[in-house]
């Protein structure tokens, strides 16, 4: 039943890609445009929030599903949705309010005072605040505990210790501390990601034959068609609110933040999920897919490409990721409470749930999780969706 009702949003948010797409007379795909000036800290958070395991485990999980050919999906819905990520990170940043340092903008501030219903506003946030900085952090950890080689009741010492010294800092503190590590992480990734395929290098006209080879085929048209659309919507976090909110930070207008996170969505899609596909496929054009799961078979592949050491390296890029997203986590959690109310004992729980949320995700199954995390996607992306093409309509924007 839900992939059914998901299949009517997917055809809705295409229909609404191309819609906005020439309501901003194209500006998503007007690269010079686009890389004209940057609001970095608004970048640095949304790169944060969406370098996190999703982006290694889900394009793994994409091609172990679909085949090789989903990341031809994945591109070709991230350029229709762009105008979406434009519009949402120019709400974002239009409807923003001050806060004693920074700013702080999003889906209830733009539902709040754009649409004048705080009641849907609240709303949204609740299931923002709930999915994200609760569910979304259970996955990160359990991620983690899965390819650490680390016993967990010592990981979750060292984790209530860093998390502690995190939430006791002030937030502008944990956006620093993003602003530094995301490119540290990304610069990582892709220098040694670029050396391991260009090691490979005479292998990538058979595997671009493979993917095409792939394309057309049913499995590909169906289940990899589906698969690498939700894939796109989960790695860019399209409308589920973090890039609304990321647009808010830093001093840089509406219409240079929403060209800087449309720049951030590509580069996620078209660089990292690359250079991760590229590393799943050479493998799998040497040895085919025999794996009984993605883990096993990112696994596999990390071990092909770096022997014995591929086990430690997949544990320091999955805890890096994880990090990046736990923090931002935390930062997008916290700072839209301690915006909203002064009262510290509802800040203090807010706390307490945070730090909850990431030691229970290192001990249980998040099968659950996960499905409950899909029925508030869909709702958050349905009502955001909604809110979005209503502001469009009450509002004379000039895009």
């Amino acid at each position: 039943m839900l992939d059914k009702i998901w299949f009517i949003l997917i055809i809705t948010i295409i229909f609404s890609g191309i819609y906005f797409s020439k309501k901003i007379n194209f500006k998503n795909y007007n690269f010079k445009n686009l890389t004209s000036k940057i609001n970095k800290e608004s970048l640095f958070l949304a790169l944060g929030t969406k370098m996190g395991v999703g982006t290694i485990i889900g394009t793994t999980l994409s091609i172990y599903i679909g085949g090789p050919s989903t990341i031809i999906w994945i591109y070709l819905f991230t350029i229709i949705s762009s105008s979406l990520i434009y519009v949402e990170s120019y709400l974002g940043n239009k409807y923003k309010e001050k806060t004693m340092t920074s700013y702080i903008g999003g889906i209830y501030y733009y539902t709040k005072q754009g649409l004048k219903n705080k009641k849907l506003a609240t709303l949204m946030l609740i299931i923002f605040i709930t999915t994200y900085s609760i569910f979304f952090l259970m996955i990160q950890t359990n991620t983690i505990i899965n390819t650490l080689l680390i016993n967990k009741k010592l990981f979750t010492l060292i984790l209530i210790i860093l998390v502690t010294l995190l939430i006791t800092n002030n937030v502008d503190e944990i956006r620093k501390i993003l602003n530094k590590l995301v490119p540290i992480i990304t610069v990582f990734f892709v220098s040694i990601s670029l050396y391991t395929i260009l090691k490979n290098i005479d292998l990538l006209p058979n595997i671009i034959k493979l993917i095409f080879k792939d394309l057309f085929t049913l499995k590909s048209i169906t289940i990899g068609l589906v698969i690498g659309i939700k894939r796109s919507i989960f790695l860019n976090e399209l409308l589920i609110g973090t890039t609304s909110m990321s647009s808010a930070v830093g001093n840089k207008n509406a219409y240079v933040t929403a060209n800087t996170l449309v720049l951030g969505s590509y580069f996620i899609v078209f660089v990292i999920s690359t250079l991760i596909a590229l590393l799943n496929l050479i493998y799998i054009y040497k040895f085919g897919i025999h794996d009984t799961s993605y883990i096993s078979l990112l696994k596999h592949v990390f071990y092909f490409h770096y022997q014995n050491f591929g086990n430690y390296f997949l544990s320091l890029i999955i805890t890096l990721l994880a990090s990046s997203s736990i923090i931002s986590g935390i930062y997008i959690g916290l700072s839209n409470i301690t915006h909203l109310t002064k009262n510290k004992l509802i800040i203090y729980i807010t706390k307490i749930f945070v730090l909850s949320s990431l030691i229970l995700g290192v001990y249980i199954d998040t099968t659950l999780i996960w499905k409950f995390i899909d029925i508030m996607m869909f709702i958050l992306i349905s009502l955001n969706l909604i809110i979005i093409h209503k502001l469009s309509d009450l509002n004379n924007f000039v895009w």
